[in-house]
């Protein structure tokens, strides 16, 4: 049996925000089984945060400090370390080497299974959890389908399920202000450069590509200008976002007297390597295609940006029965 690795926390669900803030600084990654319960996978780990029961003890007393009442259960398995807490008293922590032999004189209420395979299961004769987990396992999908041949393997300690977690949340923003006003939508962007700069090195040091993109604008004469634009494909080049950007304020005919900026990345994911579909509907929202077809018009003149309408799609060539017409009107 291998060491306890999954580390399961249990609390009441009206703590359920304040402990998951908490647990994100003591913790790498942390995964929410349902309101109040949380569960963070701790292989690998050992060297950095210490031995499983160490780390569970300073999540405690975290936890604690934070004016929660939490038990802390640890287990070879997510499942069974999630029931070991959920057994545990209060304040209190408990390791178990064996998830099976914990189960086994447990009541079938454990188990992930509906209440009409639960009466079944007892009309069969079976009362505690290792009864069930003696059944041959072929059987038991056979009967009852691949559910419950889950549930199954959780009893037997033999379904060690991903622990579906997320990084801890950060504000990933910049902010600049000037001595002297900016004028023009030229040297707005010029000196947005650096700011989209700073937001991008973020991003690249954590993996990550923006999603969504918020920009706050200062003004001496007026009141703050707000832009948000939706960024696709994600990515965390600079150049791309800078790009965004413009067009959002070449949308504006004045932009006022700017004194300063804020830009934030409110969405994000992992940076990975994407090829855009041709006909997915990946390639972009209807607001970023409308705003780049305004701005290649306003760049190129009228009749450059046009889309093809089949006219007679019956025809033998229907390419040759369409016609051609303005995206922006």
């Amino acid at each position: 049996m291998r060491d306890p690795v999954t580390l399961a926390v249990v609390a009441s669900p009206d703590m359920h925000a304040r402990l998951l803030s908490t647990l994100h600084a003591a913790l790498p990654r942390v995964g929410v089984l349902d309101p109040g319960i949380f569960a963070c996978d701790l292989a690998g780990t050992e060297e950095l945060l210490g031995a499983p029961g160490r780390v569970a003890r300073r999540v405690l007393a975290r936890c604690v400090r934070a004016g929660a009442q939490v038990s802390v259960g640890i287990a070879p398995t997510p499942f069974v370390a999630r029931v070991v807490a959920e057994r545990t008293p209060s304040g209190e922590v408990r390791a178990v080497d064996d998830g099976r032999a914990f189960l086994a004189p447990l009541p079938l209420d454990v188990l992930p299974v509906d209440e009409k395979v639960r009466e079944e299961l007892r009309l069969l004769g079976l009362r505690i959890v290792g009864d069930f987990a003696e059944l041959p396992r072929g059987e038991v999908f056979d009967r009852f389908g691949s559910a419950v041949a889950r549930a199954h393997a959780l009893a037997r300690g033999e379904f060690g399920d991903m622990v579906r977690a997320t990084a801890p949340p950060r504000r990933i923003r910049a902010r600049r202000i000037w001595d002297d006003a900016i004028v023009s939508h030229e040297q707005l962007v010029f000196a947005l450069r650096v700011v989209v700069d700073e937001i991008s090195a973020s991003l690249a040091r954590d993996g990550l590509a923006a999603l969504r993109l918020e920009l706050r604008i200062d003004r001496e004469d007026a009141g703050p200008l707000r832009i948000e634009r939706t960024v696709l494909p994600p990515t965390r080049e600079s150049t791309a976002l800078l790009r965004s950007l413009r067009w959002a304020l070449e949308e504006r005919a004045e932009v006022g007297l700017v004194t300063g900026c804020v830009l934030e990345v409110p969405e994000v994911e992992a940076a990975r390597g994407r090829q855009i579909g041709l006909f997915a509907p990946d390639g972009a929202r209807q607001e970023e295609a409308i705003a780049s077809a305004r701005y290649l018009r306003a760049k190129l003149g009228r009749g450059v940006v046009l889309r093809a309408r089949v006219a007679d799609p019956d025809a033998r060539l229907p390419e040759r029965a369409s016609e051609w017409m303005e995206v922006i009107a």
